[in-house]
């Protein structure tokens, strides 16, 4: 699928300045019924692949002619049919006598992921194309629309290792190490010991291709399939526990160095007080091990987050004593409890919270629910 542009068109007609909406005008011309959208199938059965390769394109013509003094620009998008619209894709320029094309993978994405409907089962997708009309007077758009059935596949269990000079089986590709898969074939994670070096992942023990690869920067997945491509790898530039979650439906990867395995909330402004057997844990960000979030009840009273069920041990606090929650953002990390500042919550504040922290920004943010 061509990439998205995010420009704020609207396939809806509007009067705008320059064009006059005169009723002189006006959309009394001949029957305009010119543009045709015609989709290559009526009815598409997906099978799971990584070929970027349309299985679905739909083609138009050019809308009826107005004359030399009109133009024309060509809008295309889709939708789950029968919708309206209203969960449509991104509006996109295209060409006249133009076409706009689906991958299998794209289109699951678009039926399973961003509409919802389930999987391996026929669901009924509605595209259009508008030629909006520039030109001395207000013209309504010409629209063309067409209906296809399209069956997703069910995605089926593709287990990945990781592998290279930093990851515990190192460049032995009959010793990576199994990432866990968190959806079939689409999104995986993995936490473990990493020493400074390079990584990658493969798809079986022992096999180097097909493997998955940096791609134009440490964000980005490529699939590298025969040593022709370039093995660029991820690089870890320091020892220690690192997490690492990839996407194989938009080609990501985010991975991270952990600060902390587990972090606490503590004070007599939450649930626990101060009790140690009662600590509130904060939870990870999947996709980033240094963001913790927690939601939940805060009382009139203290808080401070702690790293381990002990009091002397590496602390997240405010830069001073009595801080506001509201106010004071920012975050230092010290090796032991002192200097013991922690954030003050009063009556007036106390109520339902999110709370993020974010560990890399020192930064955290109190938000009432």
């Amino acid at each position: 699928m061509k990439s998205k542009s995010y420009l704020p068109l609207l396939l809806a007609s509007l009067c705008l300045p320059m064009v006059s909406c005169d009723d002189k005008d006006n959309d009394k011309d001949p029957e305009r019924n010119q543009l045709v959208l015609t989709p290559s199938a009526q009815e598409v059965t997906l099978t799971e692949t990584d070929d970027p390769t349309p299985v679905l394109t739909f083609s138009w013509n050019t809308a009826t002619d107005l004359g030399s003094e009109y133009s024309f620009t060509y809008l295309f998008q889709v939708d789950i049919a029968d919708n309206n619209f209203a969960s449509a894709t991104e509006v996109e320029i295209v060409e006249p006598n133009g076409s706009y094309g689906f991958s299998a993978g794209e289109l699951y994405n678009l039926i399973v992921e961003k509409w919802g409907r389930t999987a391996g089962q026929p669901a009924r997708i509605e595209a259009r194309v508008a030629a909006r009309v520039d030109g001395p007077y207000f013209k309504y758009p010409e629209i063309a629309t067409a209906i296809t059935t399209v069956t997703t596949f069910v995605p089926v269990s593709r287990p990945l290792y990781i592998t290279g000079s930093a990851t515990p089986g190192g460049t032995d590709l009959n010793a990576a190490t199994g990432i866990t898969e968190l959806s079939n074939g689409r999104l995986y994670s993995w936490r473990g010991k990493l020493v400074p070096g390079t990584f990658k992942f493969i798809t079986e023990p022992g096999q180097e291709f097909p493997s998955y690869n940096m791609g134009d920067d440490s964000k980005t997945l490529v699939r590298r399939n025969d040593a022709s491509q370039p093995d660029k790898q991820f690089e870890a530039y320091e020892e220690g526990t690192y997490s690492i979650y990839l996407s194989l439906t938009d080609m990501t990867i985010s991975y991270a160095k952990v600060m902390f395995e587990h972090l606490y909330l503590v004070g007599n402004g939450t649930m626990a007080g101060w009790e140690l057997d009662k600590l509130i844990e904060m939870n990870p960000d999947p996709s980033n091990p240094n963001i913790f979030t927690y939601n939940g009840p805060l009382m009139e009273g203290e808080i401070k987050i702690i790293s381990e069920r002990e009091w002397n041990v590496p602390t997240v606090k405010p830069l001073k004593a009595d801080a506001d929650i509201n106010s004071d953002t920012e975050v230092q990390i010290t090796p032991g409890q002192d200097p013991d500042y922690k954030w003050k919550v009063t009556a007036e504040q106390a109520g339902t919270y999110k709370i993020t922290l974010d560990l890399e920004k020192l930064t955290i943010n109190f938000e009432k629910q």
